[in-house]
């Protein structure tokens, strides 16, 4: 009579398995950025950088500073992690003068 003798390589069947857990997502923080460039084809490397990267902004505002420049005011809503890349990138733009982060965490430490 034949005996059966099991593969080492097999497995044995699959049962119930337990879900994997869940990353928590990382906490989002809303935060006021202000940019001020040096000229309208500088306005447009800003938006067009926040375009592409699709930021998450709730408000975006522009307007005329005096002596060609323009200051920029958006609201986005993103992770520590990604303010400060936003804002790295924004350094990096020739255009950009000058950027300020005012963050929730920021007005609790200075009030």
């Amino acid at each position: 009579m034949p005996v059966e003798v099991a593969h080492p390589l097999t497995r044995a069947a699959p049962g119930p398995e337990a879900p994997m857990p869940a990353h928590p997502a990382p906490a989002t923080t809303p935060a006021k950025v202000r940019v001020v460039v040096t000229d309208a084809p500088g306005l447009h490397r800003v938006v067009t950088m926040l375009m592409g990267r699709q930021h998450a902004f709730t408000r975006l505002e522009a307007e005329e500073a005096g002596g060609g420049r323009w200051t920029v005011n958006l609201d986005l809503v993103a992770t520590e992690h990604e303010i400060d890349l936003v804002t790295s990138r924004l350094h990096r733009l020739p255009s950009v003068l000058t950027v300020g982060v005012t963050t929730p965490a920021a007005l609790a430490v200075s009030a």
